[in-house]
């Protein structure tokens, strides 16, 4: 990421994320306590599993899948990681602020964590906008700010239409990619002197942003589930993102081929088309009763990430 900034500012900016980290503990210590209630201890194997499948994908999914840009990949893995822990944090003051504070403490259970680490989740998939744009202070700002509006949207949309944490948080993929938009085009502008070459791919971080999807492709069932209460609701929400995440793989692979001049497989139209299939069948994958419903979704939702990776860049520049 860009580090032309003053040697001052430069020192001046780990200062200001260990001011704010010692703030978050402070506000641990006044206002939070671990449940100790036997209902949260019953499934806690289950709900371990399902919330360190959502650390994976977070820390080294999208960590890695943002790493084949040239000129900072490791940054970006460890700015992800970065993001993440912070985020974590103060999405589960911040839900519990909203929902839990009249009672005087902020309860942390296995699933608020779950919750906070999708929340933080969606300032990585803003991230990918802003890449080789931002310093430390600014992700600080962008994860307090988006952290905190996604969480009070969730509520509102939650009072309003009286919905469970999946369906109100489902939206989190748009809100997240309109979000990272937002902020990259309220940056200064123009963009310092060779930020235009941290854009171009290099071969060999491409291999890292595959890993990245592939530890994506195969926690995404997870993340379809994580809210989902119901064992049977669980269960389909699985079995249904597995299907679909399976044609999106054939469906991706076929069409960056087809669209291709040369007929070869291009991995940077791979590298999103795969997770299409995830993501189209996330709202509605514990409602739907038949795998070949999802399969369906998962074609339509390669092709049309194909198409967009195709066609949205010429477009856009």
């Amino acid at each position: 990421m860009s580090s032309k900034y003053p040697r001052s500012v430069r020192r001046c900016l780990p200062l200001c994320a260990l001011t704010l980290e010692a703030a978050l503990i402070l506000l641990f210590y006044f206002f939070t306590h671990y449940d100790a209630s036997l209902e949260d201890q019953k499934g806690l194997v289950a709900s371990y599993q399902v919330g360190q499948d959502l650390t994976v994908m977070a820390a080294i999914g999208l960590g890695f899948l943002t790493s084949s840009f040239r000129r900072h990949s490791w940054s970006s893995v460890a700015f992800n990681l970065f993001m993440l822990a912070l985020g974590v944090q103060w999405a589960i003051l911040l839900d519990g602020f909203l929902s839990q504070f009249p009672s005087g403490k902020v309860v942390i259970t296995l699933f608020s964590i779950r919750l906070a680490t999708m929340s933080a989740m969606s300032v990585l998939i803003s991230a990918g906008a802003v890449l080789g744009k931002v310093n430390l202070a600014q992700l600080v700002v962008m994860v307090l700010v988006e952290v905190t509006a996604l969480g009070t949207l969730r509520m509102v949309i939650s009072n309003i239409f009286n919905t469970d944490y999946h369906m109100n948080l489902r939206h989190f993929y748009v809100f997240a990619a309109y979000f990272g938009l937002t902020v990259a085009w309220c940056l200064p502008k123009p963009l310092p002197k060779g930020t235009e070459d941290n854009d171009q791919r290099a071969t060999i971080p491409s291999l890292s942003a595959m890993l990245g999807a592939l530890f994506l492709w195969m926690f995404w069932p997870s993340v379809n589930s994580a809210l989902l209460r119901s064992p049977i609701q669980r269960k389909n929400a699985m079995f249904n993102t597995y299907y679909a995440l399976a044609v999106s793989v054939v469906t991706a692979i076929s069409g960056s081929s087809l669209a291709h001049p040369q007929r070869k497989i291009s991995m940077t139209y791979v590298h999103s088309a795969v997770l299409a299939g995830g993501v189209a069948v996330g709202t509605s994958c514990h409602l739907i009763p038949s795998p070949w419903l999802a399969m369906v979704l998962g074609l339509v939702a390669g092709l049309i990430s194909i198409g967009g990776a195709k066609c949205l860049p010429v477009c856009c520049n």
